[in-house]
């Protein structure tokens, strides 16, 4: 009897992990769901795919994309859907204070599932000082409110993320534990990535901190505080903390994957749970590229396709509590999945230390399917400099500035009279020097001068970033007003405000 099938994909190797299946399948599709797998389905009146000689796997799950704020992209999907990851998640873009501005502009705006993984900072990641480790820069930890933010958010909020560094030895982290206790979160440590060498090594402090559950990303990173003694030896509390069932990412970023690292710590049996990339706006045009782009660093590095494919499905998925909706190609669930061929070729792979290594297979993404509708592949839009070059429109007012609503220029106007009076420091555009008590009370009056005005969240930032930027980047509301030049800032809405065609720079 028909099965009434709407698209089988016939003759692929699936790869499903969560399963155990690995070998030659036919997956069918039908109202937008996984309706079967197995040999020589029925395809009458299906449309069939032939994908014979390429791997067919649950949509690719990234546990690790800055898709919000300082580090992500204007238009997101083109570092997900449109390079075959249909779930990311947000590695600490939004803090406390900055979650619901980060949830009023991505919700329903994107194809590719977005989660949230929240940064014990306020206003989440949001400049080099708190990257950095300076305690002053977390300003206060609002206990009340976290338990009331993460209760009310618990189905995005998927983690919460800390720093492993400080001026202040291992203190921030040990916070971070404390309220991701409090939150029943898991713990999600960031042990890379230091801008020099303090005083006291935390990772040691953070592997025997971490339970079960919680995650250490950045696992292969060569810069001061990495899992490896300086005789090349992996610290012992790295194993401890696997043994206690703590998962290990790889968040390949932009400084924080070394092949010296890998190639020292994968004979001595330190293997990550998770692949993820850390994609951002500095790394996008290499040497991370994409997930894919990292996978094949690890056919590289000796794990087997399915070895992988594990680490960006199934394991992901698990790592963040999402098992029971992504991550596997069970039949009812949603058909989010993933084509792969393994291209053979001579390929050339860089860490982000500047160190080369050449390979001969690499992935490559050939379709993808998001509930069951198929999107277009294109590895190389993301790299477009408008998707991540968060340049300033310094000499023009941008488009979209010029078609805000009456009630949109409004609020321009009285969000300029609103912080008038307040003074911060920002020598250029898009200053990486940021201070968190000046950005927190210029939030606190954009979204007074929101709530004054009456205009919705999501238009109220809408008509802030038409003010500065071409692409339709996303921010926090008192970050990306610090990050520029005062003087620039208030000609700026006053322009807007006042229908001006041009503004002084």
């Amino acid at each position: 009897m028909a099965q009434g099938f709407d698209t089988v994909l016939r003759g692929g190797c699936v790869i499903d992990p969560a399963q155990s299946i690995n070998g030659i399948n036919d997956v069918a599709i039908k109202d937008g769901r996984i309706a079967a797998i197995g040999k020589e389905l029925d395809t009458s009146g299906a449309e069939v795919i032939n994908v014979a000689g390429s791997i067919v796997t649950p949509g690719l799950v990234d546990i690790h994309v800055h898709a919000y704020g300082m580090l992500g992209f204007a238009w997101p999907d083109r570092v997900g859907i449109t390079q075959g990851v249909t779930t990311f998640v947000e590695p600490g873009g939004p803090g406390v204070i900055s979650y619901p501005e980060y949830r009023a502009l991505t919700r329903g705006a994107l194809i590719t599932n977005l989660y949230c993984g929240a940064y014990i900072s306020p206003t989440g990641i949001s400049g080099i000082e708190v990257v950095d480790g300076d305690i002053r820069e977390l300003v206060d930890i609002p206990i009340a409110e976290w338990i009331d933010l993460v209760e009310a958010n618990r189905d995005d909020i998927r983690y919460l993320k800390v720093g492993a560094f400080s001026n202040y030895g291992a203190g921030v982290v040990k916070l971070g534990k404390g309220m991701a206790d409090i939150l029943g979160l898991p713990l999600y440590i960031h042990i890379g990535d230091f801008m020099k060498s303090y005083k006291t090594t935390t990772t040691p402090t953070a592997f025997n901190m971490a339970e079960k559950g919680d995650m250490v990303t950045h696992i292969y990173h060569s810069n001061p505080g990495s899992i490896l003694e300086d005789d090349g030896r992996v610290r012992p509390e790295v194993y401890a903390a696997e043994k206690r069932g703590v998962l290990f990412d790889i968040g390949y970023g932009a400084y924080n994957f070394s092949f010296v690292t890998a190639e020292k710590a994968l004979p001595q049996g330190i293997v990550p749970h998770i692949i993820s990339s850390d994609l951002q706006q500095v790394n996008v045009t290499g040497p991370c590229y994409s997930l894919a782009n990292v996978m094949s660093i690890f056919l590289k590095l000796g794990l087997t396709p399915e070895q992988i494919i594990e680490r960006v499905t199934i394991n992901a998925a698990r790592s963040v509590g999402l098992e029971d909706r992504h991550g596997t190609l069970h039949v009812g669930r949603a058909a989010d999945i993933t084509v792969l061929k393994i291209e053979e070729g001579d390929f050339e792979f860089a860490d982000t230390q500047g160190n080369k290594r050449k390979g001969n297979q690499r992935f490559m993404p050939t379709m993808v399917f998001k509930d069951g509708r198929r999107h277009p592949i294109d590895m190389e839009i993301a790299q477009e400099y408008n998707n991540w070059c968060m340049d300033v429109a310094t000499d023009h007012i941008p488009e979209a500035a010029m078609r805000l609503s009456p009630i949109q220029k409004d609020f321009i106007g009285a969000l300029a009279r609103a912080i008038d009076d307040v003074r911060w420091e920002a020598k250029e555009f898009n200053t990486v020097y940021v201070s968190m008590p000046t950005a927190i009370e210029l939030h606190r009056r954009f979204q007074a001068t929101q709530r004054a005005v009456g205009l919705p969240l999501k238009d109220a930032l809408l008509a802030l970033m038409a003010c500065m930027f071409d692409s339709p980047f996303t921010y926090q509301s008192g970050v990306v007003i610090a990050r520029q030049p005062r003087e620039f800032i208030m000609e700026r809405l006053a322009a807007v405000a006042n229908g001006h065609a041009q503004a002084a720079a």
